[in-house]
């Protein structure tokens, strides 16, 4: 699945310093202890915190880490894991105070340097946070974001001119491609709408042109734009730690939420994505963004009964379309459920048709519909709905494939059934799925030599397919070639669902008969 929020079309940061910048990328853990009247040893803590953060337990590590930097306050290497595990997990009390025992002792990385601008912006304490972004000036990872952030000062304290400090970005070629972003927001937090830029600007721009409450709000599409840009060059730990400056920013505004949770899932972490959709109001603009993500990330990481839940909740809203439906009837196939699925697509067709939607809307509907009435056992009606997916999409593929081949499961109307077939592999020739189908309606036939070469096509093309290797071990034995039809079977027998090993293991161990053929 494509991600569900798209990464922002702004140009590209030509990113020039990477040890610098994969450096950050090294996100470290932290630690946990159980309550214990026996006070832990630093290196048991230390030993113990690792184990944590390989457990994931983001809360207990957090807490680790703060007692450790109490028990050796000089440690910058403690300091630092804290501030990398405090990032991470997104405790950001954590993170500023591990940060200014960096500073402290002259180590603060180049990250960490945003991260006190933004605590001084935040606390409105305009000479302090000048005096943070004169320090990032000369940095080379994050130098670049220097005009802006003096531009959203002089924002906040009312004290020189946003634009023109904002249009020092011209002299940095890092920085310019979010000028004309920065330039629009700047234009409408002074109250000059009409003057800001009406064709350039981002998508995150445009969402969060409302609710710039203050600096902090100002800078932290600022801070979104570059994680994306950061994640787009494939660094995207580095543009996970900044997203998480976007959230501490603007705490209030979703639109961080869902792309720090976007940039977590990247990186295999839906525990804390989905910590960062909890952010979310329901009624936020991008809330059905929020719930979706939701859906995904928790069918992602196995908790499919919560998905589905998560799902049917949305689709029983007033607002429901038929991708909500769509959703709810695929996470019930993923259960196993086969007829609650068909009843799901039933009624995303009937909301789709509604709506007046496309035909490319509606046939996949009535084609996954088809395949779930077939598989919950009831071929009558499955036929009706791939009939009517035919009937609006007769030049489709998967249609040709998925109607075709399900007749010539059922035996019915093979030779119509093998003209579909042949049609979609004339279409798609290098489908691995439907050159099966052709090689079998081939064999149904009783043109076993010409179905070989078709199958092991097929074969070769997606050799973890059990039904693939089935068809081609029956054909095999049909022709003679035990040795080879034994040999695809175990090969099938590999990758099999449970309720088809036991024909698969007879026709190992004594061969092909009619009670062991594949359906």
């Amino acid at each position: 699945m494509a991600p569900i929020i798209r990464i922002c079309d702004g140009m590209r940061v030509r990113l020039r310093f990477f040890s610098e910048i994969l450096a950050l990328a090294g996100l470290a853990g932290g630690l946990s202890f159980p309550a214990s009247a026996l006070r832990p040893s630093p290196g048991g803590l230390y030993l113990r915190a690792r184990a944590a953060v390989a457990a994931g337990d983001e809360r207990t590590a957090n807490a680790g880490f703060a007692a450790l930097m109490a028990e050796d306050p000089a440690n910058p290497g403690i300091a630092a894991r804290a501030y990398r595990q405090a990032i991470s997990a997104g405790d950001m009390a954590l993170a500023l105070r591990a940060a200014h025992q960096l500073d402290a002792q002259r180590v603060l990385p180049p990250d960490a340097r945003i991260l006190l601008v933004l605590e001084q912006v935040k606390a409105r304490d305009w000479a302090k946070a000048r005096d943070a972004v004169d320090r990032i000036a000369q940095d080379r990872v994050f130098g670049f974001l220097t005009p802006y952030l003096g531009a959203w000062i002089a924002f906040g304290s009312g004290s020189g001119d946003p634009i023109a400090l904002a249009e020092g970005a011209h002299a940095i070629p890092m920085a310019e491609p979010y000028l004309a972003e920065q330039r629009e927001l700047l234009l409408i937090a002074l109250g000059r709408k009409p003057e800001a830029t009406k064709a350039p600007g981002s998508d995150v721009a445009k969402a969060m042109s409302v609710g710039l409450k203050d600096a902090s709000h100002g800078i932290a599409p600022l801070l979104i734009h570059v994680a994306t840009d950061f994640a787009r060059q494939q660094l995207t730990p580095v543009g996970m730690i900044v997203g998480r400056m976007a959230a501490y920013a603007a705490p209030d505004d979703a639109m961080g939420w869902i792309v720090l949770a976007e940039l977590l899932h990247r990186m295999k972490r839906a525990d804390l994505a989905l910590a960062a959709l909890d952010h979310i109001a329901p009624d936020a603009p991008i809330g059905s963004d929020a719930r979706v993500m939701r859906i995904l990330l928790l069918n992602e990481s196995g908790r499919h009964d919560a998905a589905l839940e998560a799902a049917l909740a949305a689709a029983r809203t007033a607002t429901a379309g038929a991708d909500d439906w769509v959703r709810v009837a695929d996470l019930h196939l993923v259960l196993g459920k086969p007829a609650e699925a068909a009843v799901a697509y039933a009624r995303a067709a009937q909301l789709a048709e509604a709506a007046h939607a496309s035909v490319d809307t509606l046939w996949p509907i009535l084609l996954q519909q088809g395949g779930s009435l077939d598989l919950a056992g009831d071929w009558p009606a499955a036929k009706v709905a791939l009939a009517r997916a035919y009937a609006l999409a007769p030049d489709q593929p998967a249609v040709l494939n998925q109607f075709g081949y399900s007749s010539i499961a059922h035996r019915e109307d093979v030779g119509r059934a093998s003209l579909m077939i042949a049609k979609a592999s004339k279409l798609r020739p290098d489908d691995p799925a439907i050159t099966d189908s052709f090689g079998w309606a081939l064999y149904l036939q009783g043109k076993a030599t010409e179905a070989v070469p078709l199958l092991e096509r097929a074969a070769a093309g997606d050799p973890g397919q059990a039904e693939i290797n089935e068809h081609l071990g029956d054909v095999y034995w049909t022709i003679g070639r035990q040795y080879e039809a034994r040999y695809a079977w175990r090969a099938a027998l590999i990758t099999a669902e449970e309720k088809d090993r036991p024909r698969l293991t007879a026709k190992i161990d004594t061969g092909l008969s009619q009670a062991t053929a594949a359906p």
